[in-house]
């Protein structure tokens, strides 16, 4: 592998790190949770505009009751297809702002969505320029999607997502970079399940024995399932809510459970949801009903020798400019690259800026890793473009 233009690249986005860091600051300032119908669509749209003028074709779609998703394409002489993938939305609901504003202290930016995804977003947007002024970008396309619902597990946009990346012969994808510069090259099964019991109200004082409580079987539940987290190998079944009843008096007739479930194979996560499929029907009577409802919203994603030759055009650039960078595998967390890789496509996730405590108030980008992380993606673009050839399907 030809490597040097690493340390070239590293140069040019060190000279745009305020750029970088003020386009930061303006798409932090665009308040987008996933269900601000309006926030998210001017997200894509800032996108767009930056990738219009780029060259880019730009195809934005309504996904009922969400934001705006964005496809974007530019054609080229060369060959290969190489898919940018990230997402518009962000946990953080409207109004965050007024009370966590953009900011830099020290060597750290903050500020809602800071790094899932806004910093990757202009990450890749740098990368891409840059890779393409050196030249090193002519593929017969390069292919920008936009998710306007990943915050959400992507339940609208999953299909058009697969329907995209198979059609790609790589997928890059811009979650943030773990604290110490990982990048993902798998990631396991995410589960959203919810366990609903149904029973019989009554008054606690007046009827008691009519009554028969929702909430009683599913409080037993709860340590069974939970008891079935094992972090060594990457099982986890955490209760996040529980909702049941009506008044303190009456008899509780409904209950719900929500359950989030992940596992590193997808063999694990079809094990783990027989037993907490067990558990639930052994707390059932014949005057309640429990149900499982619910599925893995991400599948598993295997470590492939396709994904892992990605990983290694990242860690040569790195260690040419002496960048933080390794790898993670099976990690119990899913993004939309889950659905990339588990299709079998050369897929590498984390593409985005350093970030601690991503999803926090805590979250956080480390500004001096920047320009490296730049350097390296865009790298990784351009030995794609060189050396890759060889991969592209038929």
């Amino acid at each position: 592998m030809t490597m040097g233009v690493a340390t070239e690249f590293r140069e040019i986005f060190a000279a745009r790190l305020d750029t970088m860091l003020a386009d930061i600051a303006e798409l932090v300032g665009v308040e987008a949770g996933s269900y601000d119908v309006e926030g998210v669509t001017r997200t894509s749209q800032w996108i767009g505009e930056r990738l219009k003028s780029q060259g880019f074709e730009l195809n934005y779609e309504q996904v009922p009751e969400r934001g705006d998703r964005l496809w974007a394409v530019r054609k080229g002489t060369g060959q290969g297809r190489l898919m940018i993938l990230g997402h518009a939305d962000t946990v953080w609901p409207r109004g965050t702002l007024e009370s966590w504003p953009f900011a830099i202290k020290g060597d750290l930016a903050e500020g809602p969505g800071v790094g899932d995804m806004r910093g990757g977003l202009v990450l890749a947007l740098n990368a891409i320029d840059v890779a393409t002024t050196a030249g090193f970008a002519d593929f017969a396309e390069i292919k920008f999607l936009v998710v306007s619902d990943e915050e959400l597990g992507s339940p609208l946009s999953r299909g058009w997502i697969e329907e995209h990346a198979q059609r790609a012969d790589w997928v890059l994808t811009l979650e943030p970079g773990r604290p110490g510069g990982g990048y993902f090259t798998s990631r396991g099964a995410v589960g959203a399940f919810y366990v609903e019991a149904k029973g019989q109200t009554a008054h606690a004082a007046a009827n008691y024995l009519k009554g028969a409580s929702a909430i009683r079987p599913l409080a037993q539940l709860v340590p069974q399932i939970e008891a079935l987290t094992n972090l060594e190998n990457g099982t986890i079944v955490n209760v996040g809510i529980f909702q049941g009843g009506d008044a303190r008096q009456v008899i509780p007739g409904h209950a719900k459970l929500h359950v989030d479930m992940r596992a590193r194979t997808p063999e694990a996560a079809q094990a783990l949801q027989a037993e907490v499929e067990r558990l639930v029907a052994s707390v059932a009577t014949d005057r309640v009903s429990v149900e499982l409802k619910g599925g893995w919203t991400r599948p598993a994603w295997a470590r492939s020798a396709e994904s892992a030759a990605l990983y290694q055009i990242v860690e040569a650039a790195s260690r040419e400019i002496d960048a933080p960078c390794f790898e993670l595998t099976n990690i119990s967390g899913g993004s939309d690259a889950s659905f990339c890789g588990a299709l079998g496509v050369p897929t590498i996730d984390g593409m985005g800026p350093i970030c601690n405590d991503i999803c926090s108030r805590d979250e956080t980008i480390v500004v001096s890793a920047i320009a490296g992380r730049g350097a390296v993606f865009a790298t990784l673009i351009s030995e794609l473009w060189k050396n890759g050839q060889g991969a592209v399907k038929g």
